[in-house]
């Protein structure tokens, strides 16, 4: 009787291994799986139903392995790092795999092109990416809103413009690229209406 018993036990546990492991399986979804690559100044990466089925698990946590994952590889192959934040890969990626996040802060040709679905998504220093000022122009708020938001004086609140010019300014000295105050403020009047895409606040 004990025999049998210790050997349903150790078939039990041994099952609830294997359906753990399937879950973990199809819950996620490593990076090697995605077909990502790079050139000087720039990351690639396949923009496919791999790559948005992985991102869906996990709009936040994935977005960051991906970022991070081909800025790993771009280090290992140029011994430097690609001079692109984590915050403006994140919003770039994000922006071409699921375009509707993004669409309206977005000048009309660029968000043409990406609701037409790009293959592949070429996120590229400012040197090479003539995008890259719109990625960061969005993804600054995005990163930047509820800590800016929190430093009021004397408990008086920011109106929108005052916290645009205070992202704006954190942020100048450290992105090559010119921000669009303009594209910031209507980040900014979203947020405040909660009209903001849903995936966008998971992400940051």
């Amino acid at each position: 009787m004990k025999k049998i018993i210790k050997v349903l036990l150790c078939t039990t546990l041994f099952l609830l291994m294997i359906t753990s492991f399937s879950k973990a399986s199809a819950a996620t979804l490593p990076p090697e799986t995605i077909d990502y690559w790079v050139t000087p100044k720039v990351v690639h990466i396949k923009n496919d139903d791999l790559l948005k089925s992985y991102l869906s698990l996990d709009y936040k946590n994935h977005t960051k392995q991906m970022v991070y994952a081909s800025k790993d590889r771009y280090r290992s192959n140029y011994d430097t790092d690609i001079s692109i934040s984590d915050k403006s890969m994140s919003i770039e990626i994000i922006g071409h795999v699921f375009p509707d996040t993004v669409a309206n802060y977005l000048p009309g040709w660029l968000a043409s092109m990406i609701q037409n679905h790009t293959a592949i998504i070429d996120s590229g220093e400012a040197s090479v990416d003539r995008d890259r000022w719109i990625w960061d122009s969005i993804a600054f708020v995005l990163g930047d809103y509820n800590k800016v938001v929190l430093e009021t004086r004397n408990g008086k609140e920011k109106t929108n413009q005052e916290i645009v010019d205070a992202i704006y300014n954190q942020n100048r000295m450290i992105t090559p690229t010119k921000l669009d105050k303009d594209v910031m403020l209507k980040v900014v009047e979203d947020i405040q209406n909660n009209n903001v895409n849903p995936i966008l606040l998971k992400v940051f």
